[in-house]
């Protein structure tokens, strides 16, 4: 009988001694398909999953071997015979050679000829052709046996085939994060969706992978889509049963089903199958695109203007981006100032080219509802940190789209906010303080920058920050000191002692009446401008006095939601506070409104203000230059006194000044020291009360650090390469500080493996903790540039006795020290410098007006009696009369047996 000799490529091999073949292809569409045996062998049984069975030793090495001699490629093969059921068998040639691939597979053990076909031989019923194809199998069969080779062999350990995904899905892309897997491409579902198996190096494990960032048409089924299968086969031609490699980026909601990206040498598949219109890129997997979706998109919006397979009866776009409000009009993009923070995703920026104040919200991103009152308090730090980021500073605001009036809500529009080059709205979804916003995927109506915010938004849920820790964290409340006067009168006495106290300036009522908030004390208040009277500003439907609007505008441009520090001075019958408000360490808003004309001196108050020759000054200067209510103002005898009342507080300021420095022979000595003055504010006491550690006390410098603790906090802290980290002695680290559980940068000061800890000090503060060592982490190199910002220094011309101190007066020293430096801000003069870098200071109160050596903190320390002069120090030799000046007032207190000269002279045996 002559066999006819056909041609067809093999679409995949189902076990070792089966392969299905495809016709010739015809267009785009699927060619069709037959199932043939190899004819007289068997190979080893495959496992069938349904029935709960194993493989079979060498099952799955026969299964391989065939694959890769045949998978998508051309071959010619003969039909030997069909059974009654209509299965066909038969031979298949392969290669040049046209080699008999059964003949190959005997040869290497890993198939035999089968029993029937022994019988067959036996009893002589084979023809002449059968006969002889048989013998040339029974050769092969007896080389491999004599070779012991595969089957015939002594059986090796191989790793077992799993079909099925069994374990922690989580812990397994964590274990292979970023790592290429070899794998196998065993079934192509739809375009988009694979069976692989993954080659590791204990087991072949088979999962299910989505391609990132796309979807398929569906194929297969009763309810193919369209463009389903013509999809699939396209995905079948070009990597059905080949070697690929797999990156797993997260695991599906679907067990067993995992997020990945497909790698081949011949290309991207993802981005072929975009470009041809088989796919459509879905928003829940673009953060694990790699290297983002901007290429995705640009090739989805190419297939779409070509109307190209699932995109050709696409029609003109309903959901475009709407125009911008009228107040934005015309500056999609542009430049701004925050003015105020609204929410955790609202806020209102000052546009300068149209000089309009514009409520923008940001694009795609949501802060958790006020409804979900158990998450309201990272909705609360959400508007923190945009506030502490950027109010007050410039913004670049790019309108992506205006959400129209509906259900209540007023037309809005939504931009992507960058402060410094960083979206805003990125940084909070990262830090888990905010979420982004789903939209369909046919809806333009979202950022421009959506993508990044995918992408953070996966990293926050990888990292549990923020709302998806599932940690509730309900809103602060804090208390209203103002609720009456008699709860104001109970917190003034602590104000006042606590001299400039440190708030946000949460609300503007009028020009000159404020709502406070001190975060310290968790405390909320009403606060009104000492010796001032500002113009009533407009309230609902009243219209307010002259410039009452101007005045509650200039306030809430330069004070609102700002740092600020206030100076409380009494309460009034309303339960508000009244006192000084410093926007900076020399800027008093009252003086600001003075100066533009927007208020005027309230006598009786201003009399009594410790700064009253100040406010008197600036509004002589509003009247001098015509200012706000003064523009039409001319000399009078109201204001020459005015003038002259300004010019008596003046006067009598620097009466007072010289009266304090002394004249004539008990006038005090003068001095020439270092002139090198900072604004300082001690940080940390150390054991020796003449040591410390100060932080420079300018805005930038606080600004910076804050900044600086924020990107500390957000940083990855529990990578692989973190756990089991043991730090070493010097090397510079981040902690977690017991208080506040915050990060902190910190230098290793000695590590004890015995105990698990170790002692670490804390560089930007000068504070030391013992810490366990899983509170320790790598500094990453970023963090470790930047200078510390806690400086050491010493009280200058100050020592303490060798002899006869330690013991008793320590803890009292350092408990006047402290009365006279925590928690204030001061003025330091560098009297000298070690090449260690330790400062030696002269530390002032600055509201002496000027540096008076003999009011000076390490004066009074001296003067309490727990010091002596140290005249051998390098700041002694630079100013040896500041040295004297210290020895004669220790002197007057050993006399009158003050602190530690209580009992007499403790330098004695010195």
């Amino acid at each position: 009988m002559t066999l006819q000799i056909q041609t067809a490529i093999v679409k995949l091999a189902l076990s070792g001694d089966t392969l299905i073949l495809r016709g010739p292809q015809r267009g785009n569409q699927p060619p069709p398909e037959r199932t043939l045996g190899l004819s007289f062998i068997a190979a080893p049984r495959l496992a069938n999953v349904k029935k709960g069975q194993t493989d079979e030793e060498f099952a799955y090495e026969a299964r391989e071997f065939l694959r890769r001699r045949t998978a998508g490629k051309p071959v010619r093969f003969v039909v030997r015979f069909k059974t009654p059921a209509g299965r066909e068998y038969g031979s298949v040639y392969v290669g040049k050679e046209e080699e008999d691939i059964a003949d190959v597979l005997v040869r290497e053990g890993l198939a035999k000829l089968t029993d029937q076909t022994r019988s067959r031989m036996k009893r002589g019923i084979t023809d002449d052709d059968e006969a002889e194809a048989v013998a040339i199998l029974e050769d092969a069969e007896e080389h491999a046996k004599t070779g012991k080779r595969g089957m015939w062999s002594s059986r090796p350990d191989t790793r077992p085939r799993l079909l099925g995904f069994e374990g922690d899905a989580e812990k397994f892309v964590a274990e292979n994060k970023g790592r290429e897997l070899r794998a196998t491409v065993e079934q192509v579902r739809d375009a988009a969706t694979l069976r692989v198996a993954l080659h590791l190096p204990s087991c072949h494990q088979t999962i299910t992978l989505q391609m990132a960032g796309i979807r398929a048409p569906s194929a297969g089924g009763e309810n193919p889509e369209p463009f389903g299968e013509e999809a699939r086969f396209q995905v079948e031609i070009k990597l059905l049963q080949q070697d690929v490699r797999v990156r797993l980026a997260a695991p599906s909601q679907i067990h067993g089903t995992f997020v990945g990206t497909i790698i081949h040498p011949a290309g991207n598949i993802s981005e072929w199958l975009v470009s041809a219109g088989y796919a459509r890129i879905v928003d829940w997997s673009v953060p694990y695109v790699e290297g983002g979706a901007t290429r995705l998109r640009e090739l989805e919006l190419g297939a779409k203007k070509r109307r190209v397979k699932i995109w050709k009866d696409l029609k003109e776009q309903p959901s475009t981006p709407a125009a911008p409000s009228p107040a934005a009009k015309n500056a999609k993009n542009f430049s701004a100032t925050v003015v105020r923070v609204i929410s955790g995703d609202t806020l209102v920026v000052h546009n300068s080219d149209t000089d309009k104040d514009v409520e923008i919200q940001l694009a795609s991103v949501r802060q958790p509802r006020s409804s979900e009152t158990d998450f309201s308090g990272y909705a609360e730090q959400a508007r923190e940190t945009i506030r502490k980021l950027c109010i007050g500073r410039n913004v670049q605001v790019s309108i992506d789209y205006t959400r129209p009036a509906q259900d209540g809500f007023r037309e809005r529009d939504c931009a992507t906010v960058r402060f410094n080059g960083e979206d805003i709205g990125e940084r909070l979804v990262r830090t888990g303080l905010c979420t982004v916003l789903r939209h369909r995927n046919d809806d333009l109506m979202r950022s421009s920058n959506y993508d990044g915010l995918l992408i953070a938004g996966s990293r926050a849920q990888e990292t549990k920050a923020g709302v998806h820790s599932g940690k509730p964290k309900a809103a602060s409340k804090p208390v209203n000191a103002s609720e009456n006067a008699a709860r104001a009168r109970s917190f003034i006495t602590h104000m006042q002692r606590s001299g400039r106290v440190p708030c946000i300036v949460d609300h503007v009522l009028s020009g000159a009446r404020l709502r406070l908030i001190v975060p310290k004390d968790n405390t909320r208040l009403t606060f009104v401008l000492s010796g001032i009277r500002c113009p009533r500003a407009p309230f609902n439907n009243e219209a307010g006095e002259p410039f009452g609007a101007e005045a509650q505008a200039l306030t809430t441009r330069i004070a609102m939601q700002r740092n600020a520090e206030f100076e409380a001075e009494g309460v009034d019958k309303s339960g508000g506070f009244i006192g000084t408000l410093w926007l900076s360490k020399d800027q008093s808003l009252a003086e600001g409104l003075l100066e533009e004309g927007l208020a005027s001196i309230h006598g009786p108050s201003a009399d009594k203000s410790p700064y009253s020759a100040r406010l008197y000054a600036a509004e002589e200067r509003a009247q001098r230059h015509k200012k706000g209510m003064w523009a039409e103002h001319q000399s009078s005898d109201k204001s020459s006194a005015s003038a002259e009342a300004g010019a008596v507080k003046v006067a009598k300021s620097k009466t007072a000044e010289a009266a304090a420095a002394g004249t004539g022979s008990n006038a005090q000595t003068k001095l020439a020291p270092r002139m090198e003055f900072l604004d300082v504010r001690v940080s940390e006491m150390c054991a020796d009360p003449t040591s410390f550690f100060v932080q420079i006390a300018q805005k930038s410098k606080a600004d910076e650090l804050e900044r600086l603790m924020s990107d500390l906090a957000i940083a990855p802290a529990n990578s692989a390469a973190d756990v089991g980290f043991v730090p070493k002695s010097g090397q510079l680290v981040r902690a977690r500080y017991t208080v506040g559980d915050e990060w902190h940068r910190a230098r290793i000061r000695n590590v004890s493996t015995a105990k698990n800890e170790c002692e670490v000090f804390y560089l930007d503060f000068g504070n030391s903790e013992t810490l366990s060592l899983d509170r320790v982490r790598p500094l990453p190199a970023n963090f470790a540039q930047q200078p510390a910002f806690a400086q050491e220094a010493r009280f200058a011309f100050l020592r303490l006795p060798s002899e006869g101190f330690a013991a008793d007066y320590t803890l009292d020293a350092l408990e006047e020290v402290r009365r006279l430096v925590e928690g204030y801000d001061l003025v330091a003069n560098v009297e000298a410098r070690e090449p260690s870098g330790v400062m030696h200071l002269t530390l002032y109160d600055p509201k002496l007006g000027r540096p008076l050596f003999d009011k000076s903190v390490n004066a009074e320390i001296a003067a309490a009696g727990y010091a002596v002069a140290d005249k051998q120090s390098l700041a002694a030799r630079h100013n040896p009369q500041a040295a004297g000046k210290i020895d004669s007032i220790a002197s007057e207190a050993r006399t009158k047996h003050l602190g530690m000269w209580e009992y007499g002279d403790v330098t004695a045996d010195e």
